[in-house]
């Protein structure tokens, strides 16, 4: 299977979500060398459904699951579970960052009021829906983070750079598989938001050639 070399140039709209869980759940599933951020002896955990389209290297959806860690004093984010609907998106994101895409079916219906559905491997399913606020309530919004995931047997530390314009939204869950232990629970999170319009940059950048990145022996 071949897929987009890094950096991934990616347009589209996020649907995002932020909740508090406790430590016992959050902490599952993490690389070795990160802890997790708590907040009152609570976890930070971030779900998200993606819709890339435009001019990106890639068109596909997804839904995810990310908890907010640390190396050191260093904040970082850890998917601990991750489903799409394009081969290419999974073989890269396996291969590239250790992302550990899995395979599934999305119906996805709407902008403002966004419902979405996905169907991984064995009846596992998750599903969503968000109504944002009204256009007047947005904000240009620039945003940097990294990923740590295991790749090869070793932490893997990927940038992400991303802009877009923001906007408050409410939000049901039923994170099914993707919740920790799976079930059919539908808490509340803490913060629902729209980001839309957002271009995103995932991936390490090739140095430019210059005076300072020449090999010896040029010139």
């Amino acid at each position: 299977m071949t897929y987009p070399p890094e950096p991934w140039y990616l347009e589209g709209r996020l649907y995002l979500s932020v909740w508090l869980t406790p430590r016992r759940e959050g902490a599952d599933m993490l690389p070795p060398g990160v802890r997790p951020v708590t907040l009152a002896g609570r976890v930070l955990v971030g779900t998200a459904w993606a819709v890339y389209e435009g001019d990106g290297v890639l068109r596909y959806r997804e839904v995810l699951r990310a908890v907010l860690v640390r190396r050191r004093c260093r904040p970082l984010a850890t998917i601990t579970g991750i489903w799409v609907d394009s081969e290419e998106s999974r073989a890269g994101g396996r291969a590239l960052w250790g992302a550990p895409k899995e395979p599934a079916v999305f119906t996805v219906t709407g902008r403002d009021r966004f419902s979405a559905r996905a169907r991984a491997a064995h009846g596992r399913e998750c599903a969503a829906r968000f109504r944002a606020r009204t256009r007047r309530i947005s904000l240009r919004l620039p945003v940097a983070f990294r990923v740590a995931q295991i790749r090869d047997g070793r932490l893997r530390i990927t940038p992400v750079r991303c802009r877009g314009r923001v906007r408050p939204a409410r939000a049901s869950w039923d994170l099914g598989a993707l919740g920790q232990g799976g079930g059919s629970r539908r808490p509340r999170p803490l913060l629902s938001l729209l980001y839309e319009d957002a271009r995103m940059l995932f991936g390490d950048v090739p140095p430019h050639p210059g005076p300072g990145n020449r090999a010896r022996g040029d010139g």
